[in-house]
């Protein structure tokens, strides 16, 4: 879908500090029981987002998966109007509200952009721990889509920022990811560097007894 500038929403602010949209222009592509990510919500995805580029992450899918918004007048009540905007989600840092670009539960780019950083997060797991089994997708999907009924069950509402931080952070029981970056910077700091002392002591000389002599 090409960004328009004609096309506006009302975000307000829930109980659950997310934002959520309150009236829009056009809600063809909108799924509005997703939310809107706000912009610090969209900086902790993108930087969660650079872990997977190694592993094949197309920004193609990403720019498709969301309709960026700017603020364009702050309202009563904890609202804001936004108008789409031209810019790309990713950047500039601190000003982009990303409204996912559904138009069903199982249907959209949105649901795409799902399925790649869930099919990217299990080989990121995959390459990091030496599991008896390797992880598929469907068996996380699984997992999360449990726990997200569970939350339905309770009458929580589960938004967009919520399940995609669900793949992002997901470890299975018993593992850690910053266990094992911890484990690979102390082995980096155990690294021998005797050898380039004689280098950085040479470097640091000054030649002479005074500040004439330099």
């Amino acid at each position: 879908m090409a960004t328009d500038e004609s096309n506006w929403c009302i975000v307000q602010l829930g109980d659950d500090y997310n934002w959520w949209i309150h009236e829009a222009s056009d809600n063809t592509f909108y799924d509005t029981d997703l939310g809107i990510l706000d912009p610090k919500q969209v900086e902790h995805m993108a930087d969660l987002l650079s872990q997977l580029k190694q592993y094949g992450l197309s920004d193609e899918i990403i720019n498709s998966a969301f309709i960026p918004y700017v603020i364009d007048k702050e309202m009563p009540k904890e609202m804001f109007r936004l108008r789409e905007t031209k810019d790309n989600i990713l950047s500039p840092r601190g000003r982009i509200f990303c409204l996912p670009n559904s138009s069903g539960e199982h249907e959209g780019m949105f649901a795409e952009f799902i399925d790649h950083i869930m099919a990217l997060r299990i080989k990121l797991l995959n390459a990091s721990f030496d599991f008896k089994q390797p992880l598929n997708s469907e068996e996380v999907e699984d997992i999360l889509h449990a726990e997200q009924q569970e939350r339905y069950i309770a009458g929580i509402k589960t938004h967009a920022f919520d399940e995609i931080m669900s793949i992002l952070d997901y470890v299975p029981a018993g593992y850690s990811l910053d266990a094992t970056i911890e484990d690979e910077q102390n082995d980096e700091e155990d690294l021998d560097l005797s050898e380039f002392d004689d280098d950085v002591e040479e470097s640091l000389k000054i030649d002479g007894d005074g500040p004439g002599d330099w």
